[in-house]
């Protein structure tokens, strides 16, 4: 997989939750960031983890 940074405005599109929701999540350190050119982004497999443990267990 291809590393990319996404922003936080696309990743809470990505994610389907509010940009107040993301920026708790990202607070809590439950999704790492990091900058690049000043900015901060999200990696897809930084969204895709979160994802996998968000989903319920059956």
């Amino acid at each position: 997989m291809l590393k990319r940074g996404i922003s936080l405005v696309q990743a809470a599109k990505y994610l389907q939750v509010e940009q107040s929701t993301l920026y708790m999540a990202l607070q809590k350190g439950q999704i790492p960031t990091r900058r690049r050119n000043g900015r901060t982004v999200v990696s897809e497999g930084a969204l895709l983890d979160y994802l996998a443990r968000k989903q319920p267990l059956l």
